[in-house]
């Protein structure tokens, strides 16, 4: 979070004139040229610019003799813009000027968040919040990236940007795909009913003839003789 000292948190627009808000009040940024150092700041948000790459961006490579003065001139009005109290937001290091922003601080680094989120979300086919906010971010475009800015530098990002936004406006034109349909039930088979185990039926047995079956010899005979009366 970005609070340049005054009333409120700081935001930064760059999708449309280049702006900055305090709350839910402008903040005024004085000339053009000032603007747009501070749309170069923007680009490089949180690194370190050499003052030569923002007179290089600011002129297009042709600078005047007091290009890097101008620059300065508009690095104090930012500060006095953005930052009354002197804090860290925007800081002179050894390698360059740096603007420190905040997260959920920045249009464009909103946006292209939520478009991350949204590719991702196309390619599983589970939508959710990042197409959500695909489509609320594209609402809050203000025409033309950095307006009014030209040069090499701006013309490049603005491009890109460009190609950000139709990619994003794809997303949101291209059939969802449908959610998958639920498992199919189990089907659960009735217990099928025990065949009885089949009868097992002997073969007649067939005497041996090495082996002949014992002969009663008193089959038929009255084992005792008749009385006589």
């Amino acid at each position: 979070m970005i609070d340049g000292s005054s009333a409120g948190t700081l935001r930064f627009e760059l999708l449309g004139p280049v702006r900055a808000f305090r709350g839910d009040d402008p903040v005024d940024l004085g000339p053009l040229v000032q603007r747009a150092v501070l749309a170069v700041l923007l680009l490089h948000a949180d690194r370190p610019v050499p003052v030569q790459e923002i007179v290089a961006a600011l002129w297009n490579g042709d600078p005047p003799e007091n290009g890097v003065d101008v620059v300065q001139r508009c690095i104090g009005g930012l500060r006095r813009a953005l930052d009354p109290a002197r804090t860290s937001l925007l800081t002179f290091t050894n390698e360059g000027y740096v603007l420190r922003v905040g997260e959920n601080t920045l249009d464009t680094g909103l946006f292209r968040a939520a478009l991350e989120q949204a590719r991702a979300e196309h390619q599983t086919g589970d939508i959710g919040t990042g197409t959500d906010d695909i489509r609320r971010h594209l609402s809050l475009w203000q025409g033309e990236p950095m307006a009014g800015l030209t040069g090499r530098v701006f013309d490049s990002a603005r491009a890109r940007l460009n190609e950000e936004r139709a990619t994003a406006s794809g997303l949101l034109a291209a059939p969802q795909k449908p959610p998958a349909p639920p498992p199919a039930p189990t089907r659960i088979e009735p217990p099928r009913p025990e065949s009885p185990a089949p009868t097992r039926i002997e073969p007649p047995r067939v005497a041996d003839p090495a082996y002949p079956e014992a002969v009663d010899p008193w089959e038929g005979h009255d084992l005792l003789p008749p009385h006589s009366i």
